[in-house]
């Protein structure tokens, strides 16, 4: 029995059967097929099940509805309650209060990406700072990156309010890589570290991609609060970890990842105040005798207790204490830090457009780097994937890092150090550009590197290459590069024999609107990829760039130019271009040159939508 008030509610099961409801719900006619269609049922079960509750918005008629669904466990099973606001006047007060709460977390989450936008500008204006023509470029390069990786976020926080349609805001979760939002989030707050002079240490275990599916924005919140505390008051280190575990569920229906993410850092451990404040976010008061004495939790902590909660999640904190030293003795009782770690369970998510094919792989003893080792530090993910694939599909073992700080980490690690042959690196990496990382890789004496490095570049000027030889880089090399070129540089490196070079690509043709297969796609480009990837790999990277570029229009109609637009066309052009989209990449160069002159894009919003139908039309025809 459960006692309610004049509030439409009802008792019902994941699959929507409804269990009990009193007489305003059974008025509203809310049966299984009304709460499956009009509510997304399994998805706010889903979502109450992980939180305890989750906010619930509809429209019945004309009339639209608030509420919760809360769940609730009944003898071993799972109800899930449903109650709606009473009147329209209760409604508008949950709404506000909900947007209300909902503004203040995402601007606190603003903050983050504007600090390490000020820090990378700081940094690029500090003249004492670059002495060469190379090192200016390469800080010019990071200010754009660090840009780029800001606005992304900042998009992304923004998208929460544009989501906002009702109670809460509502947002059905998302499949994501997981290991790529940590990366992400360190570029982000690398320049806030680094002004502060914190060294930030990244480890991942597995040391590959990890996909998930739930709530993307709440795992961001949640991440970027631990560590963006840490960055700032945590000392001088700060080590982040992040573990990502198969479970098994017992139908093996619904396999879920368990994730800890463990934030180490050096700043002296927290005051009790301050502890007691943070488990009073969190609701954990009874872990502490005595209770926050200097005021309520902070706007900080209040985002990461939602965030936490929303993810159905775990936090543990502990002191840090002195390690003991190589004689063998005791650690010491000196605490030094704070140990942070949250756990958590997501469902397992599908790997997006994966571009390995062992089936297409060649035969290690055929393969002309079969055996070789290597660190591919590349902070795009498209690129590396497309890196990592051309490496092992030689026969290379690579382990990729999505940055200079995930790399050094590696090479802390014995079991990789002793056997790596070589290091290819991007330059224009955040927080530490290609060339800083040469010349610590070159000086360390944690992780001292004298063999080759190789790097990857799309500014080859006279004073970069001087610079990346200085700095102990043997071969430079230009992007976009061919397998067969990077290959066969990494050879020459490594100084093995090469393998015969292939022959010079043919000139392109110029591209026309005609709208054959000819001018909608490069042949040349194309011939490549069905020959690494096979029809079904290059099919879906050419989709994936096309959706890209596509994406890009609807958000320009959407939302119309902003301080994003310039980036977005940049990188949809990129990929395009590594795709042989052809017709679609002259589209979107186009479209960058009006955007950066201030003219209109109607005119080639128009050309670019013709492009992306003749060109998915001939996509699909290679299959």
């Amino acid at each position: 029995m459960i006692a309610t008030d004049r509030r439409p509610s009802l008792l019902a099961s994941e699959s929507g059967k409804v269990l009990l409801a009193n007489t305003p719900a059974q008025r509203l006619k809310l049966d299984q097929d009304r709460l499956r269609k009009s509510l997304n049922w399994p998805m706010l079960c889903k979502q109450a099940h992980r939180a305890g509750s989750t906010a619930a918005s509809f429209s019945l008629g004309s009339m639209e509805l608030e509420g919760e669904v809360v769940h609730l466990s009944l003898d071993g099973r799972d109800g899930y309650l449903l109650r709606l606001a009473e009147n329209d006047h209760e409604a508008s007060w949950l709404r506000n209060r909900s947007r209300a709460a909902m503004l203040t977390r995402v601007a606190h989450d603003l903050r983050t990406p504007i600090q390490s936008l000020l820090a990378t500008a700081e940094k690029v204006l500090d003249v004492g700072e670059q002495s060469t023509a190379a090192e200016k470029e390469q800080a010019r390069q990071q200010l754009r990156q660090s840009s780029e990786v800001a606005l992304d976020h900042i998009s992304n926080v923004l998208g929460v309010i544009r989501g906002d349609k009702s109670l809460a805001g509502i947002r059905p979760d998302e499949t994501f890589n997981i290991t790529e939002e940590l990366r992400s989030l360190v570029m982000m707050i690398g320049p806030i570290a680094r002004q502060r002079k914190v060294a930030l240490k990244l480890w991942l275990d597995p040391h590959e991609d990890t996909w998930v599916h739930g709530p993307v924005r709440f795992v961001r919140a949640l991440f970027q609060n631990i560590i963006d505390n840490s960055a700032k008051y945590g000392g001088t280190e700060v080590e982040i970890s992040l573990t990502c575990r198969p479970l098994s569920s017992p139908d093996e229906q619904d396999e879920s990842v368990k994730i800890a993410l463990t934030v180490k850092d050096l700043g002296g451990g927290l005051p009790p105040e301050q502890k007691a404040r943070l488990f009073e976010a969190l609701d954990q008061s009874e872990k502490l005798n005595e209770r926050a004495t200097s005021g309520p939790p902070s706007a900080g902590l209040n985002v990461l207790a939602h965030a936490l909660r929303q993810l159905g999640g775990k936090l543990d904190l502990s002191d840090r204490y002195a390690e003991s030293d190589k004689t063998g003795s005791d650690a010491s009782n000196d605490v030094v830090g704070t140990v942070i770690t949250v756990t958590l369970n997501l469902q397992k998510g599908e790997r997006i457009s994966a571009l390995d094919d062992p089936e297409r792989a060649l035969p290690l003893q055929d393969a002309s780097l079969s055996g070789r080792s290597i660190i591919l530090v590349e902070d795009s993910p498209s690129s590396r994937d497309w890196l990592t694939h051309i490496l092992r599909n030689a026969g290379a073992q690579v382990w990729a890092a999505g940055n200079g700080i995930e790399a050094l980490s590696l090479l802390i690690r014995p079991d990789i150090r002793d056997r790596l042959d070589l290091i290819l690196t991007d330059m224009t990496l955040p927080y530490m550009s290609g060339l800083e990382f040469a010349e610590r890789l070159r000086q360390s004496e944690q992780t001292p590197w004298t063999g080759p490095i190789v790097a990857l570049t799309a500014h080859v000027a006279d004073e970069v290459v001087s610079a990346c030889h200085a700095a102990g880089i043997v071969e430079v090399l230009e992007k976009p590069i061919r397998p067969s070129h990077l290959r066969n540089a990494i050879l020459a490196a490594l100084k093995t024999p090469s393998a015969p070079e292939e022959p010079a690509p043919a000139p392109q043709r110029p591209v026309s609107n005609k709208g054959n297969r000819d001018d909608l796609l490069n042949d040349y480009i194309v011939s490549d990829l069905l020959s690494q990837l096979g029809t079904d790999g290059a099919v879906s990277f050419m989709r994936r760039a096309l959706d890209e570029a596509a994406s890009v229009l609807s958000r320009i109609r959407e939302e119309g130019s902003g301080v994003d637009t310039g980036r977005m066309l940049h990188a949809a052009t990129g990929a395009c271009t590594l795709t042989g989209l052809s017709a679609v990449e002259t589209c979107l160069r186009d479209m960058e040159h009006a955007f950066n002159n201030g003219s209109s894009l109607e005119a080639c919003q128009s050309h670019l939508e013709n492009a992306l139908l003749e060109t998915r039309k001939a996509i699909e025809a290679l299959t």
